[in-house]
């Protein structure tokens, strides 16, 4: 592109920005000067025909948008014929880009079952764009409280106890700690200050903590998941830098479990070899 033309074309760029601005509320941060005019152009098109489509767009439901196929209910074929009717399915909705996909194994069956008893009922916008793909999580449907439960203690280890700060204030990041519901061993509630004060603490006291070992002995959860405990055997560092020195923790520890309201599941209790909460 010649040198007037770039020109031009930037100029384009910014009316159409104020435009998009103006019509649609867009909010738009600085290019990367990386980015040609010609590139740039062309995603400005993109999102200015995302715009005009999602105004009008009207709501459908999954199995409108697909064309109204005819399928059997689960209860209604062998299960011999579970695979490839289930492939099938797959291969229309990859055809009108919507994507299925799970966290965890799911069984064909159950997946089977799902798309045609609720996905089909889905609402989404009716509206169709090159590139643009509609995205669906089974597990978004129906929460794995097993994998959620481990996905909180996981964070734990991660980015607590890795020190990483908390975005937005003072301390640690303590996401998946449920501070306001918060209660030692003997079931006792712990202030949420004392808490937060208790864990930012105990991981000032290191520069830096390495787990060694996590052995998890159980993972129980209630009937009705509203509860849950994990028992396991640990092994980590507190360490020093800038010297050879360490403090090594060892032993049995719990965590205990809840559904946060924000989603997900949150620890409410830790009894760990070296950190412990209490009044």
């Amino acid at each position: 592109m010649k040198r007037d033309q770039e020109i031009d074309r930037k100029i384009d760029n910014e009316l159409k920005k104020r435009d998009l601005t103006e019509k649609y509320g867009a909010s738009f941060s600085t290019v990367n000067d990386d980015l040609s005019p010609e590139i740039e152009n062309i995603w400005l098109n993109n999102i200015e025909e995302f715009e005009k489509q999602y105004e009008k767009a009207k709501l459908t439901t999954v199995w409108e948008y697909i064309g109204k196929p005819e399928y059997r209910k689960i209860t209604e074929i062998n299960e011999s014929e579970i695979s490839p009717r289930l492939n099938e399915l797959f291969d229309l909705l990859d055809k009108n880009n919507i994507s299925l996909d799970t966290i965890c194994d799911v069984e064909e069956k159950e997946l089977y079952r799902f798309i045609t008893d609720e996905l089909f009922e889905q609402e989404m916008d009716d509206m169709r764009m090159p590139g643009m793909t509609s995205c669906f999580i089974y597990e978004e449907f129906h929460p794995n409280a097993k994998n959620e439960i481990e996905r909180a203690i996981d964070y734990f280890f991660r980015m607590t106890m890795a020190k990483m700060k908390n975005i937005g204030g003072e301390g640690y990041d303590l996401l998946y700690i449920d501070e306001q519901n918060f209660c030692d061993i003997d079931g006792n509630t712990i202030d949420k200050e004392k808490v937060i004060k208790s864990i930012n603490t105990f991981l000032d006291s290191f520069d830096s903590l390495s787990i060694v070992t996590y052995d998890v002995k159980s993972l129980d959860i209630n009937k009705e998941e509203e509860d849950a405990r994990v028992d396991f055997h640990i092994c980590y560092r507190g360490v020093f830098d800038g010297t050879a020195q360490c403090v090594e923790f060892k032993g049995d520890g719990s965590f205990k479990l809840h559904p946060s309201e924000y989603g997900g599941w949150s620890i409410y209790q830790i009894d760990m070899p070296g950190l412990k909460i209490s009044n």
